[in-house]
């Protein structure tokens, strides 16, 4: 990746008054449906520094602008039901919240933001039936929160089919990243390289030419991990030990737990997501485990996953790109501090201490930025002006370990691109820097 573009300096009380949108702006400046060569659905990155979607062949309506007034609808297929049932519920709560708090302020050029919500139990199949009925009946305006790979791919054709954007979707796979082919799909979080080399790293930190035993999750991310870390370790000098594959739903993990203390392992990465969290850590402590253990960024909640395990949790490590909204050093946040004022506000059944409600607050926070920016643009608020928004957007996000994001096509194709490693500290409920980091760049 090249250097990333300095954002624009912006002031503290400006970035309070414009939280909801998102300090900052976008490099696209027009309704301009990139051609010159670039594929059917994705884009082409001009002399200028703009990347700009190719909207050749879209239906008319994809630079229309929205009547005066009409609804911003917005579709979101998550799992609200099936193994992942826990983490979507969350998410939408974040997103209800965000969203009403932009209506109380005027919406977006006067256009509400109107949430269309369905399950599709972290099927493909499902996802794709509720992709036809958002480009059909529905007629969505964007799309947003897609998870898993399998899902994102089934899907997106039907979305490139429509020009209907489908953004800030959760893979770590690096496949879902691909603005050149398809530039009508953003990603909301680093790939799954980056917190694989940062594990790596932090591993071979701790325990040199170690041995590693992988707890590995059979579900997209899983998949994605068995891409990424064990050539990361390997490169850093660890032995990995044979992988414990362990089903989606499994809910006892007793037996890979004794595998993994019997066989003598400095440390265990875990490649899990959900509740299998808890389950995991509850088994490691059960078999006595002392070694290290790393979570990745699934399982990053204080509250959630480490709390309730007291002082055997103590010492455990995860990966982190946002800041845990349950810990006590978040919440003099400037961002932190609307995020809990608006679920307060428009959501007070949620609970805002979960770190997949911030997740879904902070892409719907997202996307009210690239909303604005594209109202502003030549043409007004249209799906083509709203993606060509979304690949060149600069924007702070106060409530990210690393707060200044952008993207800009393929040179920045991922608008989180910085990973760190953090212990937890049971005594303080809090987590604590290792100084251990990595930051994705396109090679």
């Amino acid at each position: 990746m090249t250097a990333k573009k300095l954002i624009r300096a912006v002031s503290l009380a400006t970035c309070l008054v414009l939280a909801l949108a998102g300090c900052g702006h976008s490099r696209a400046g027009g309704d301009a449906a990139a051609g010159g060569g670039a594929a059917p659905r994705g884009g082409t990155m001009g002399a200028d520094g703009v990347f700009r979607v190719n909207a050749d062949g879209c239906p008319a309506d994809a630079s229309q602008p929205l009547p005066d007034g009409a609804p911003i609808k917005v579709g979101v297929s998550m799992a609200l039901s099936g193994p992942l049932a826990a983490v979507g519920a969350p998410n939408i709560d974040g997103l209800r919240a965000v969203f009403a708090a932009a209506n109380a302020e005027g919406g977006i050029d006067g256009h509400p933001i109107e949430l269309v919500v369905k399950d599709d139990g972290y099927d493909p199949a499902r996802a794709t039936a509720n992709a036809q009925a958002f480009t059909g009946q529905e007629k969505v305006f964007a799309t947003l929160l897609q998870i898993s790979n399998a899902s994102i791919v089934a899907t997106r054709p039907i979305y490139e089919a429509a020009c209907v954007p489908q953004l800030g979707t959760i893979s770590q796979h690096r496949e879902a990243a691909d603005p050149e082919r398809h530039a009508w799909t953003t990603v909301t979080i680093p790939p799954a390289v980056t917190e694989a080399e940062a594990a790596a790293e932090y591993l071979a930190k701790m325990h040199p030419n170690g041995t590693v035993m992988e707890f590995r999750q059979q579900v997209t991310l899983g998949e994605d991990w068995a891409a990424v870390f064990p050539p990361a370790a390997q490169r850093r000098g660890l032995r990995l030990l044979e992988v414990q594959h362990i089903a989606p739903t499994e809910t006892n993990l007793d037996a890979p737990a004794a595998k993994l203390t019997a066989s003598g392992a400095d440390a265990v990465m875990a490649e899990v997501q959900g509740p299998m969290c808890v389950s995991m850590l509850q088994s490691l402590a059960k078999a006595g485990f002392t070694g290290t253990v790393v979570l990745t960024s699934a399982c990053n909640g204080a509250k959630q996953f480490l709390q309730p395990l007291g002082k055997s949790a103590d010492g455990v490590a995860a990966l982190f790109f946002q800041k845990d909204p349950s810990t006590p050093s978040a919440r003099s946040d400037p961002g932190m501090k609307r995020y809990f004022d608006d679920l307060a506000k428009y959501q007070p059944k949620a609970d805002p201490t979960v770190t997949m409600t911030l997740n879904g607050y902070e892409a719907g926070n997202l996307l009210v930025h690239h909303l604005r920016d594209a109202a502003r643009m030549e043409g007004g608020l249209t799906r083509v002006n709203l993606m060509n928004a979304a690949w060149n957007a600069e924007v702070e996000r106060t409530t990210f370990l690393q707060p200044k994001q952008s993207m800009n096509g393929p040179k920045d194709p991922y608008i989180i691109n910085d990973v760190t490693v953090q212990t937890y500290d049971a005594a303080a409920n809090d987590w604590r820097p290792t100084g251990v980091g990595y930051t994705y760049r396109v090679e």
